[in-house]
């Protein structure tokens, strides 16, 4: 199935990501992953700015992103937050993994941010 692009996805590559803890139990220092990505359909599900203070400002939206299956792949599953950055509007931040679901019979997969 084709999908309308007005976006792009960027995560870290899921096949080479760190672990959080060392040895000891104490924090990974974060590295400069290789990110990839992906270009998808941003879909606005709700959007307001009278929502929690984020990145300086309130904020409170769900997105939806629609991508080829190709694209992503079956290792996508362990993906924990995405970057999205609309044509338009620019980037819209950096939002936690809710929800995967893959179809395959139009070869997508929508996720909910």
């Amino acid at each position: 199935m084709q999908i309308f692009p007005n976006g792009t996805m960027t995560y870290a590559d899921p096949s080479q990501q760190q672990p959080d803890l060392d040895g000891n139990g104490l924090p990974v220092a974060a590295s400069s992953a290789a990110r990839l990505s992906v270009i998808c359909t941003i879909s606005t599900l709700s959007e307001n700015r009278k929502g929690r203070y984020d990145d300086g400002r309130y904020r409170n939206c769900q997105y939806s992103v629609t991508c080829n299956l190709e694209d992503v792949g079956s290792a996508f599953n362990s993906v924990k937050s995405v970057s999205i950055i609309h044509d338009i509007k620019g980037s819209l931040g950096t939002f936690q993994v809710q929800r995967i679901e893959f179809y395959t019979i139009t070869q997508t997969v929508e996720i909910w941010l």
